[in-house]
């Protein structure tokens, strides 16, 4: 299991996640599961979002 942490504290576990969606102009990093949103991080900028999914992309990609 691969959990992390948001950016409000709370707790995902990675494993119960399908689809994680940057939202372009909502400055929103939208976890899903296989029907339902189950976490959103807003961030305050762009720049923050597009960090956010290269850690993610990182945490998911490391062998």
């Amino acid at each position: 299991m691969k959990w992390i942490e948001l950016n409000d504290g709370d707790l995902i576990n990675l494993d119960a996640v399908a689809v994680i969606i940057a939202g372009e102009k909502s400055n929103r990093v939208c976890y899903v599961a296989e029907r339902e949103t189950i976490a959103v991080e807003i961030f305050a900028t762009h720049e923050h979002v597009e960090c956010r999914m290269q850690h993610l992309k990182d945490l998911l990609l490391e062998k």
